[in-house]
């Protein structure tokens, strides 16, 4: 699969050889708004529940649901959930190959998903990859950088997402992931190719598969006057890798200067599609 022809209002730096990746979203464009239009269900859904029940998941009864969990969110909060919100639409987008395999909202709360953020399938190598985000407003002066690098930190830091709580010893959390399979994968082939991966992963089998793929994403609410420095997210990365933590690791960093332009887009969109 070619890589993904940009998207207006956003300016990427894509190192696929260090697997280092930036989005830079100058602009909250109109590309960039039909793409939310476009997506929001099956990130929200799935992309088979979307099509198989479009009476109930279609983008006005999702923007409803999104909106009815988010608006009673801390302003913290909130900034989690636009950051995961754009980490679900560019990862796919700009990473060749990778497609989700699970949904952003929770089936059991009413809130999005908890222990981990996403999980992505490779096509071409056939393994499973691990997202966690972790989103931060610029509610100080710190250098964009050392802002960039704690939250990817505090992503990293959460080894027991990882390798005990998310996906960990948490069946629940496993038994959901493995419904979102369904959810978000229409071939049945593939369906059960994913499905044994993801349970050579699952606790308490014989000879656990303890390996992990992961993608750690970070989101900066900053001005983009100063940008995150690709070197530096190169030496930050590379700096992790040898500590061999992980199997395979991807860097996915986006910067835009605040969260509440997609978030009033959202409420307009809602009150323009109860008013059809």
């Amino acid at each position: 699969m070619p890589y993904h022809n940009p998207i207006n209002g956003i300016i990427t730096h894509k190192n696929s050889e260090n697997n280092i990746y930036i989005c830079y979203i100058e602009d909250f464009s109109e590309e960039l708004k039909k793409k939310i239009r476009k997506m929001l269900s099956s990130i929200w859904n799935g992309a088979v529940d979307e099509v198989e029940d479009e009476d109930i998941y279609n983008y006005k009864m999702t923007l409803k649901d999104f909106l009815n969990r988010y608006s009673t969110k801390s302003p913290n909060l909130k900034k989690g959930i636009i950051g995961e919100l754009l980490s679900h639409l560019l990862i796919p987008h700009y990473l060749n190959n990778f497609e989700v395999i699970s949904i952003m909202k929770n089936k059991e709360e009413n809130s999005i998903r908890k222990g981990f953020d996403s999980i992505y399938y490779n096509n071409p190598e056939k393994n499973i990859w691990y997202c966690e985000v972790k989103s931060g407003g610029n509610e100080d002066e710190r250098d964009i950088d050392e802002k960039n690098k704690e939250r990817l930190n505090e992503a990293k830091s959460n080894r027991t997402w990882i390798e005990h709580h998310s996906l960990g010893e948490n069946k629940i959390l496993w038994q959901s992931v493995l419904t979102d399979v369904k959810s978000t994968i229409f071939d049945n082939n593939k369906q059960i190719n994913i499905k044994k991966l993801l349970k050579a992963d699952y606790p308490g089998i014989p000879n656990r598969n303890m390996d992990r793929n992961v993608i750690l994403s970070s989101v900066i609410y900053k001005d983009l006057i100063t940008r995150i420095c690709p070197n530096k997210l190169k030496d930050y990365k590379t700096s992790i890798d040898r500590e061999n933590i992980f199997v395979g690791l991807i860097i996915f960093s986006i910067q835009k200067p605040t969260y509440t332009k997609i978030e009033e887009f959202l409420v307009k969109e809602s009150n323009n599609t109860e008013n059809e």
